[in-house]
């Protein structure tokens, strides 16, 4: 694949915000290392989220990246060894050792900026919160429901005393950490056992079930705020908590710390769950908000169980 030269934008400025395509450019224009596939590897994150600004970029983004990267899988020169033919995706899988280097590409592109002082203070790199995927191929990362009721019980004593309706949530209703962390008090409705979600990663509003566990633990702070405050709001009320330390403790506490936990293993829990109690991917992609049953083929591995006795009680008089 031939590769286009970078043309450097302006000289990032500490304390501006600058998008990630500008910070692609910056940092390529620095790199020093002997990867000749570094560009190729940034390039792919600058064309998806490379508008966005770099500071707000989240673990979300960075995982739908990652998903896409891997439905699209292996490039093919359909020129074969000419220069400047026709790239075409061929979905022939990548393996999970690439995925990782992608992965790593974009985690030291973000970490080259805090570096120079670039990022905002208190900014962490999203890539950390993404799972690096194990490398001989096994399967996406799942709380046991024995480590979920471990975890509950140690947000019950963390200093942060939203943790636990926070951590309930992210598990009872899959919404990603942006959707949780945004939402406001007047996109809730405890009698309803709901909670709106304006816009998610797909451009798309949501509504988002809670159960009645939830709804208790959510009713503990209720009285005490404004409607237009965030629900998991920090010191100030209308930015979202800084909870990763609290969040870190937690799986220390619960000995699920050191086993590829992130806090989007909340989210692959709820899928996982539901495939295993016999959900259809159908409903699971609708519970997810995926537009697509490929986002949701991950958990199908899942379903064998349940679509063993579908299909032996279906068949089983013939």
């Amino acid at each position: 694949m031939e590769h286009q030269k970078i043309a450097v934008n302006a000289p990032l400025v500490r304390g501006e915000q600058f998008t990630l395509s500008a910070l692609a450019d910056a940092y390529m224009a620095s790199f020093t290392g002997r990867d000749p596939y570094q560009h190729q590897r940034l390039h792919f994150f600058v064309e998806k989220i490379g508008h966005l600004y770099a500071c707000e970029i989240d673990a979300d983004h960075v995982d739908d990246c990652l998903d896409a990267l891997k439905a699209r899988g292996k490039l093919m020169n359909k020129g074969g060894t000419r220069r400047g033919g026709e790239i075409i995706a061929t979905h022939k899988p990548l393996s999970n050792s690439t995925l990782n280097r992608y992965r790593s590409t974009l985690q030291a592109t973000l970490t080259w900026a805090r570096k120079k002082r670039l990022m905002p203070k208190g900014w962490s790199n999203p890539v950390n919160d993404t799972q690096r995927l194990p490398e001989d191929n096994a399967r996406t990362r799942y709380l046991k429901p024995d480590e979920y009721e471990r975890l509950i019980q140690m947000c019950r004593i963390s200093h942060w005393n939203k943790l636990t309706a926070l951590v309930m949530m992210a598990v009872t209703t899959g919404a990603r950490r942006g959707a949780l962390m945004g939402l406001k008090w007047e996109d809730v409705d405890l009698e309803k056992g709901e909670a709106f979600v304006s816009r998610t990663k797909n451009g798309e509003p949501f509504v988002l079930v809670l159960i009645p566990e939830v709804v208790a633990e959510l009713k503990r702070f209720e009285s005490k705020v404004r409607k237009d405050e965030l629900v998991f709001g920090g010191l100030n009320p209308y930015k979202p908590a800084n909870f990763n330390k609290v969040w870190n403790t937690a799986l220390q506490d619960a000995n699920v710390a050191n086993t590829n936990v992130v806090f989007h293993t909340l989210r692959h829990t709820h899928a996982s769950w539901l495939a295993k109690q016999g959900a259809p991917l159908l409903a699971i992609a609708d519970s997810m908000g995926h537009k697509s049953l490929a986002m949701t083929k991950r958990y199908s591995h899942l379903c064998i169980d349940s679509r063993k006795e579908i299909i032996q009680k279906t068949f089983q008089r013939m």
